[in-house]
């Protein structure tokens, strides 16, 4: 079948890439290069496609690496933050597997301080005090944790009413109901009180004794 220019309207041979008489391209070679185009158009078009594509993937890793370290920044820390801020004062006490008892000692009250001495905490490691009258007082409890710390708390295992407390090995225990509690962390470990540990009481170390803020402990209600 004859070709013929799209230009002069003369013949031209087939497979002619131009009319040998005026020199125009043929319909063969325009769709060649239509073709190649074409075939160029899809594999550039590709190449951008995938381009965009990794980048999007990217971006999307990017964003969800922030937003998971903000949610983990922003999860509510563990354990008591007052025990936390307790400084390391003393040397670690270590605690025998037998358990320990608290030991019976005196606190004054004293310019709006309640002032446990500290040499008595740290050769007793684990000592019970009351605020106010005896019978009727709060009972506090005062211990040196296994990282040096002075810890003070309420005496009181809320639930069960127990005011006594032992410690064995690196747990704190109420004897009454048997709970226990991480002894550095007052995190629960086994009970039905486990839920409320002795509550914490902030204290500073001033030269021999150990001050509690009077009114932090006249203000104290229980947790249940």
């Amino acid at each position: 079948m004859a070709n013929y220019c799209s230009e002069c309207g003369k013949t031209i041979e087939q497979g002619a890439r131009f009319c040998t008489h005026c020199g125009a391209p043929s319909n063969d070679n325009t769709h060649s290069k239509a073709g190649r185009q074409e075939k160029k158009e899809k594999v550039v078009g590709k190449s951008h496609a995938g381009s965009r594509n990794r980048k999007v993937r990217v971006i999307t890793v990017a964003v969800v690496v922030v937003l998971a370290g903000w949610v983990i920044w922003n999860l509510p820390s563990s354990g008591n933050p007052v025990l936390k801020a307790l400084p390391v004062v003393v040397a670690p006490a270590y605690y025998s597997s037998a358990g320990q008892q608290m030991a019976a000692i005196q606190a004054r009250v004293e310019n709006g301080n309640i002032i446990v001495p500290l040499g008595e905490v740290t050769e007793k490691r684990f000592v019970r005090f009351t605020y106010g009258d005896g019978a009727s007082g709060l009972p506090l409890l005062a211990y040196v944790s296994g990282e040096g710390k002075i810890v003070t708390a309420v005496s009181l295992c809320e639930p069960c009413n127990s005011t006594a407390f032992h410690i064995k090995g690196d747990k704190i225990v109420c004897n009454a109901c048997g709970s226990t509690w991480e002894l550095n962390t007052l995190e629960s470990i086994s009970g039905s009180c486990g839920k409320y540990p002795p509550d914490v009481v902030p204290n500073t170390i001033v030269g021999k004794n150990i001050q509690i803020d009077e009114q932090i402990v006249a203000r104290w209600q229980r947790r249940v």
